[in-house]
């Protein structure tokens, strides 16, 4: 998959694990997406990529000189074989690429993912502050369920999160 800015989608490799931590680390500090809160590192996201699930991924989106620009996932939504149908979706781009079209990019091959493996309910967590997100996910179809008052403490402040849902 491509788009107009010349970059290309694919499964994520244990190489980008350096260039992944990365952008997760810039989303940990910026405090506006994310409850881990603590900076990640390449062997924590090569331990993550070693174990998937045959069911999950992590899928990268690079350029032509294979520069990761932002990094997206579907894992299980839980382990309880009621929820097999379920998976949740994340998505991570890089400062620069943010506001381009690179997270919609990211989210339909997410979405084309759990399509292919049987996935029938995707669910997103979302800081409900974060309204550029939510606008992304309402374009691609997910609904909002509600907002969760108050779920996550981060830096002495309480943080809302809105649950947005898709029905493949």
């Amino acid at each position: 998959m491509s788009s107009p800015f010349e970059h290309v989608i694919r499964t994520a490799e244990l190489s980008d694990a350096t260039s992944i931590a990365r952008i997760y680390t810039d989303a940990i500090l910026a405090r506006d997406s994310t409850m881990i809160l603590d900076p990640v590192g390449p062997s924590e996201m090569e331990a993550k990529l070693l174990h998937l699930t045959n069911r999950e991924t992590v899928l990268v989106a690079v350029d032509a000189k294979n520069t990761v620009l932002g990094w997206g996932t579907v894992k299980l939504y839980s382990d309880r074989p009621g929820y097999r149908l379920t998976c949740e979706t994340s998505i991570f781009v890089d400062l620069p690429w943010r506001g381009k079209g690179l997270g919609t990019t990211l989210q339909k091959a997410l979405l084309e993912f759990a399509r292919r493996i049987g996935f029938h309910h995707v669910l997103v967590r979302i800081w409900a502050q974060n309204q550029s997100s939510i606008s992304l996910h309402s374009k691609l179809g997910f609904t909002l369920v509600g907002i969760q008052k108050e779920i996550g403490h981060v830096d002495s402040k309480w943080i809302d999160v809105a649950v947005m849902q898709c029905l493949l």
